[in-house]
């Protein structure tokens, strides 16, 4: 338990700190990278909101979140790939799944309050299909400034979704120990870790403002 509560914050503090970095190199950066940074703001925000929530007490449990955070996660990171692959129908597909996503929660609003198992899987699941498609696209490319931050949503993605979307199954304490159920988080806070320091390195390799060098 105290390894998965480390790990949480330690994820929350990974992703506001990286969002101020993108900030610094907001304004001389590619259209692809600021809207990475909204991403990266985007989701600092509803974590944070999140953990809030769950000291506070006011609620039993925040995975309304969880619900919040899919929706906003899979609109803005389709943005980023529609700008990086300059593939149109991805906006598309975007806005079938977001209506989807709405129908869902319309026709039974008690889906809200807990995994949207479906909606994790296919959200996610796309995710994973444009990185791969980013990393095809890449070879043929010599711009590989995004490549890390790529590999960074591909495993967290991978990763979550075969943790997550089985949420209202798995995390149930009649088929599986609480134990085993605070290992699973506990490593998807491992991998949300490993994605941030991607993500980290990625903008101190390419994208910080680089001190001019002077030749005397």
């Amino acid at each position: 338990m105290e390894l998965f509560l480390f790990l949480g914050k330690a994820g929350v503090f990974a992703v506001v700190i990286n969002t101020i970095f993108f900030f610094k190199s907001f304004n001389y950066n590619s259209k692809a990278f600021k809207i990475f940074t909204y991403y990266l703001l985007s989701i600092s925000i509803i974590q944070v909101l999140s953990y809030v929530h769950l000291l506070s007490g006011l609620v039993d449990n925040n995975l309304y979140m969880s619900n919040v955070y899919i929706i906003v996660q899979f609109s803005v990171l389709t943005l980023f790939y529609r700008e990086l692959l300059n593939i149109k129908i991805l906006i598309y597909i975007g806005v079938l799944v977001l209506v989807f996503l709405g129908y869902q929660y319309l026709s039974d609003f008690s889906l809200f309050l807990k995994y949207n198992s479906i909606g994790i899987a296919l959200t996610q699941g796309l995710i994973v299909l444009y990185a791969l498609l980013y990393f095809y696209f890449s070879l043929s490319k010599k711009d590989s400034k995004f490549l890390l931050i790529n590999l960074g949503i591909f495993l967290y993605m991978i990763s979550s979704s075969l943790i997550l979307a089985s949420g209202n199954l798995v995390f149930n304490f009649d088929l599986i120990s609480k134990e085993d159920y605070i290992l699973l988080l506990t490593l998807n806070n491992a991998f949300y870790i490993i994605f941030q320091v991607l993500v980290f390195i990625a903008w101190y390799r390419n994208f910080r403002k680089k001190p001019v060098s002077h030749a005397y």
